[in-house]
């Protein structure tokens, strides 16, 4: 069995086997019957194949007639039909009764407008616009994890977090296609016998994690970044009751810097006026997926709300530190430039090696 078991929110949730729609094009056409392997996998625990392959036999098996000019919710159903040798149907509930169904281990394949997306969701092809098929699964407060078949990832990769607001803006809600978590797998769900004995009371000791999910105060849909000075000290923590837990820290040897999309808190009291208990949302790097305590001093970053690019505010740095400091400016300048010519081409295969100093 492929895909694994994830603990989101408070619950141990499956996470499929990702499979991409990158083996035919660009144009690439395959995101409804890729979605739909994903979302399967959920029911099907990671029996099906998660493979090119398969999404293309999928494909076959809906009757599209014009795979490549957007296949419909219908070819969907007809595919497992024909494939799986499962009636499925399509539904249309609400968002209160979607965000419960994925907290309790359903996904969902859903039709989207890519283009209502901020660009970070729709990195890997940001000038697509139109109708779109992904995966969602899995709720802890109000994020959902999104599997999108652009994404240029293998088996392992588990999704990125996005806000159910912002998921439902681009939802098409009409059109929704749920898996149940091992829905299809004979014998599974049922209630594992009681442990007697020890092992009674340690297992009733055990408590669960539990994810706990900061108040987002200010979003940036183009991720910022922010700068780690020579010999600053940083730390980094995950959210935990009743305060969060600190997971890393380092003392930076070299001028730094990472990339973050939020700020946010765990304090419901707290507001960026104030100026207390706030965090940068850490997206790369050592820190991706935690949250670093802001300010800090030898952090620098940009956390108004203006657009455009960022201005890193710091100390004018002198000798060494000058020096240091100017390479890696014109290294984030390279990378910049390098992901852009990527992003225009849709593929590394005819680029340099992304740039390393």
């Amino acid at each position: 069995m492929a895909g694994h078991w994830q603990m989101i929110g408070s619950r141990r949730t499956f996470v499929p086997p990702f499979v991409n729609e990158r083996f035919d094009g660009p144009p690439f056409w395959a995101c409804t019957y890729t979605a739909l392997l994903n979302g399967a996998n959920v029911a099907w625990l990671g029996q099906l194949p998660a493979t090119h392959a398969e999404v293309a036999k999928l494909a076959g098996a809906s009757g599209d007639k014009n795979l490549r000019g957007g296949s419909r919710s219908a070819h969907m159903i007809e595919a497992l039909r024909r494939r799986y040798k499962v009636n499925m149907r399509l539904e249309s509930v609400g968002p209160k009764e979607a965000r419960r169904r994925l907290a309790s281990g359903y996904a969902l394949v859903a039709g989207v407008t890519y283009g209502e997306f901020p660009w970070r969701y729709r990195q890997w092809s940001p000038n697509f616009k139109l109708g779109h098929r992904v995966t969602v699964f899995g709720l802890s407060g109000m994020r959902t994890k999104i599997l999108d078949p652009l994404a240029p990832r293998g088996g392992d990769y588990d999704g990125d977090w996005i806000e159910w607001d912002v998921f439902a803006n681009a939802w098409w809600r009409d059109e929704q296609l749920w898996f149940r978590e091992g829905q299809f797998v004979k014998g599974f769900g049922a209630a594992p016998a009681a442990p007697a004995g020890p092992a009674a009371a340690t297992a009733a000791a055990a408590p669960a994690e539990v994810d706990i999910q900061p108040r987002v105060l200010r979003r940036f849909d183009v991720h910022r970044h922010f700068r780690v000075d020579n010999g600053a000290t940083v730390k980094a923590f995950k959210g935990a009751l009743p305060q969060p837990v600190k997971t890393h820290e380092i003392t930076f040897t070299h001028v730094s810097g990472a990339l973050f999309d939020a700020v946010v808190t765990f304090d419901p009291a707290a507001t960026i006026e104030s100026g207390r208990a706030l965090f940068l949302r850490v997206t790369n790097g050592a820190f991706a997926g935690r949250y670093v305590p802001w300010p800090t001093p030898g952090l620098s970053a940009d956390i108004s709300e203006a657009g455009g690019t960022t201005t890193v505010v710091q100390v004018a740095p002198t000798g060494d530190a000058l020096e240091e400091a100017i390479e890696a400016a014109i290294l984030e300048a390279r990378l910049v430039e390098w992901q852009r010519i990527a992003d225009h081409l849709g593929s590394t295969a005819n680029l340099p090696p992304k740039p390393t100093a």
